[in-house]
């Protein structure tokens, strides 16, 4: 294969990045979806405005819960994303969020401007009124586990009733989609009546055994969107296995790995990806000798793949001053 331009491999790495492939977590997460979405509309057109439910979206750091949150509401048929009906909002929370601030940030994102001086109450009850003019009926609140951290049982209780408020709103309910880390559920599992509003989808670890066949899936969907073949060192069972280790059985990294050994074999010029590729690639994510990558040694499961720099010798060197021995 002719070694192709940076600049063309990053457009080929560009489409890749855009590219979704659904999973089996990302369909019960669609499921959850569309049983809200057309039992609100079915109330809707009988005239009736019930209380909604909730989705909490749970897993670990690369599990891809973000990137499928996002795309099952923009890319669902039936739910307007964007102006002028914005049926579905996504706003994401910062580290320290406090109820006031994810309201002010929702009021930010529907494009109003709020007033500082607002308390929360206030401030939320201008959020709803914003929720009923566009007509939303989806909150998405991304790293929502944010909002758990650092907080006084009076905080964490202000949090509660406001998302039981959004559920319960007399003129216009909003269902909410919580996604973020496994922490989201002992705040939920703190009240009775929000535990039994909400409904989970986990993005489970991924195994070789459950799910071995659909990483292949996935890895061949790459490589033929990228035109390139699937190397003879990368064939065996242990190679996917590997690949599992290397991105601690994430579907989210799992991809990630995935497209950045692509590159290195396209700026490589090979007509193929290989094993080495991804050790490559997995060397540049972590920064790690090869005798901790996952695609090098034999017992790769032994190695924590959770860490930077595993190794390395992070001590700088001695400098020596003029004279010394």
């Amino acid at each position: 294969m002719t070694r192709i331009s940076r600049e063309k491999v990053s457009h080929i790495v560009a489409d890749l990045e855009s590219r979704f492939i659904a999973h089996d977590a990302y369909r019960d997460l669609q499921d959850q979806i569309d049983d809200i979405l057309y039992r609100r509309k079915a109330h809707m057109a009988a005239g009736r405005m019930p209380a909604e439910r909730g989705i909490v979206v749970i897993g670990n750091a690369g599990a891809g819960k973000t990137v499928s949150t996002k795309h099952a509401l923009e890319q669902h048929p039936k739910i307007s994303y964007g102006s002028p009906l914005r049926e579905a909002l996504t706003v994401r929370l910062e580290t320290g969020a406090t109820i006031k601030g994810v309201g002010v940030d929702t009021l930010d994102a529907f494009g109003y401007e709020s007033k500082s001086e607002r308390n929360a109450h206030s401030i939320w009850q201008q959020v709803m009124r914003q929720a009923r003019a566009h007509k939303t009926l989806f909150f998405h609140f991304d790293e929502a586990q944010h909002i758990l951290r650092s907080k006084s049982k009076h905080d964490l209780d202000q949090v509660m009733l406001v998302w039981k408020s959004c559920l319960e709103y007399a003129t216009w309910p909003v269902s909410l989609i919580l996604s973020g880390t496994c922490e989201l559920l002992d705040l939920i599992n703190r009240d009775d009546q929000l535990k039994r509003r909400f409904e989970p989808v986990h993005f489970a670890p991924m195994t070789y055994a459950a799910h071995g066949h659909e990483v292949v899936g996935v890895l061949e969907a790459y490589l033929s969107a990228a035109k390139l073949g699937r190397g003879q060192s990368f064939q065996a069972a242990s190679s996917v296995q590997r690949l599992l280790h290397a991105s601690r059985y994430e579907f989210g990294l799992t991809t990630r790995l995935i497209i950045e050994a692509i590159k290195i074999a396209l700026l490589e010029g090979s007509a193929s990806v290989e094993q080495a590729h991804f050790a490559t690639a997995y060397r540049k994510q972590k920064g790690c000798v090869d005798a901790l990558n996952p695609f090098i040694v034999e017992n790769f499961r032994a190695i924590n793949t959770g860490q930077l720099l595993g190794g390395a010798d992070l001590e700088a060197p001695p400098v020596k001053t003029r004279g010394a021995a």
